[in-house]
């Protein structure tokens, strides 16, 4: 080989390169988001990329997820990491599957997660979860501890 051909070679891998990230202006703000609310997200993106039998036992999925809070809040959670994650160029989106998208799928689709008693596949909404039970707890002091606003000295 001669030396035009390795100038060649050279300038062949300068142009498959990736192009350099680009500086953000100060000013710009945030980037725009893909899926403008966790709705868009779940009906137009995860629904499509998260597909599974729903007739499947292992399951279970209910049409009207926006019915169940815990479902809206682990999707909404979902949502945002997407948006953030999907930036990154390296390890984002295979960091939002690992830590994000398989943890709170597989707590969402748990037969006797928060879509117990619904079936996507009998068309069925019958949540039969109800919100956890509590005490109230009546020590004051106990309260101002677990809120981190005692102070030990006494000095409130």
């Amino acid at each position: 080989m001669t030396e035009d051909d390795f100038d060649e070679l050279d300038a062949l891998d300068d142009a498959s390169a990736a192009p350099p990230p680009v500086a953000a202006a100060d000013n710009a703000g945030p980037p725009p988001l893909e899926f403008e609310s966790v709705y868009d997200f779940v009906e137009q993106h995860l629904v499509t990329i998260f597909a599974r039998n729903i007739d499947n036992p292992q399951f279970r999925w209910c049409k009207k997820w926006w019915a169940h809070a815990e479902a809206v809040s682990r999707l909404e959670a979902l949502h945002r990491a997407y948006e953030h994650l999907r930036l990154d160029p390296g390890t984002g989106m295979s960091t939002w599957w690992r830590d994000h998208a398989g943890p709170a799928m597989a707590a969402l689709l748990d037969p006797q997660g928060t879509f117990d008693g619904c079936s996507a596949g009998l068309d069925r909404h019958s949540p039969v979860c109800t919100i956890l039970p509590v005490e109230p707890m009546d020590d004051a002091l106990l309260r101002q501890i677990m809120a981190g606003r005692f102070q030990s000295d006494g000095v409130q």
